[in-house]
């Protein structure tokens, strides 16, 4: 594979608890480029229409892009997607930290997860290949818990930790997954899917670098990006001064945020939004 990518994704049957490593096509990643891109066609290929977005036959993808787990901005995101409870519809959230860094030094570009286990399980995630463990001793426990828990149970430090907590083991649909004790994939429902599965968390740890194809370029590239951000007005200068809040008024004016579970919308609904 070319730079960017380690060329395995890694799928796991909870059902029977089969795993299995399969090589990404070069022409596939080339062609549905990014976390994002790689889940749409997976799902699209591999997972029939019309099922129950808590059954078995839902997979679960987490997911990365060529720029995951290098020093550009944003590189340390993972996508996490599949069918959505909430919408019936695609279903896809992503979450900053280390973890989907992690999974990249792991040596896999993606995990899909199928099926249901009969008890509760984590996938450990390592450069030596897929291992399902019980998590029954932290079932019903919260994500901070639980990443602490997973770190002592394997003696790893540094161990990056995908994981739910007590509202997704009980299938809330506006449950998410978190990672770093505070990172999210917030959307879609996506922690009930993984409740459904019994899938506690994904926990992993790598050794290896991010391969690069041009690291004089890319540095290059990266430099000049952030020093349009740093200079420029406008959209970059809004999210430097305020974060992602700094869209809320926008989001309101366009009518894309829901205001009382989507009954009003719109800054007529919400006069005072950017005072």
């Amino acid at each position: 594979m070319s730079g960017g990518y380690t060329g395995r994704m890694g799928f796991v049957d909870l059902s029977t608890g089969e795993v299995r490593e399969e090589q990404l096509d070069e022409n596939l990643a080339r062609d549905f480029i990014g976390g994002y891109g790689l889940g749409v066609r997976i799902l699209y290929e591999r997972q029939k229409g019309g099922v129950n977005p808590l059954g078995p036959e839902n997979i679960l993808g987490f997911t990365t892009g060529p720029l995951t787990g290098t020093p550009t901005p944003t590189g340390g995101r993972y996508m996490a997607v599949c069918k959505s409870p909430l919408t019936g519809g695609w279903g896809d959230a992503n979450s900053g930290g280390y973890f989907g860094s992690e999974l990249k030094s792991a040596g896999w570009d993606a995990i899909f997860l199928s099926g249901i286990a009969a008890s509760p399980q984590y996938l450990v995630v390592t450069q030596e290949g897929l291992e399902l463990k019980d998590a029954s001793h932290v079932w019903g426990r919260d994500t901070i818990d639980t990443e602490d828990a997973l770190r002592q149970d394997l003696g790893i430090s540094k161990l990056r930790v995908a994981c739910i907590g007590p509202a997704s083991e009980r299938l809330s649909l506006i449950s998410g997954i978190v990672d770093d004790k505070g990172r999210i994939a917030a959307r879609s429902g996506l922690g009930a899917v993984m409740g459904s599965k019994r899938l506690k968390a994904v926990a992993v740890h790598g050794k290896g670098k991010v391969a690069v194809a041009n690291k004089e370029r890319l540095d290059q590239l990266r430099k000049a990006f952030l020093k349009e951000f740093r200079e420029s007005g406008g959209f970059p200068k809004l999210l430097r001064d305020y974060g992602t809040c700094g869209l809320t008024g926008g989001l309101v004016t366009s009518g894309a945020t829901p205001i009382k579970n989507w009954l009003l919308a719109g800054d007529q609904a919400f006069p005072t939004v950017d005072k």
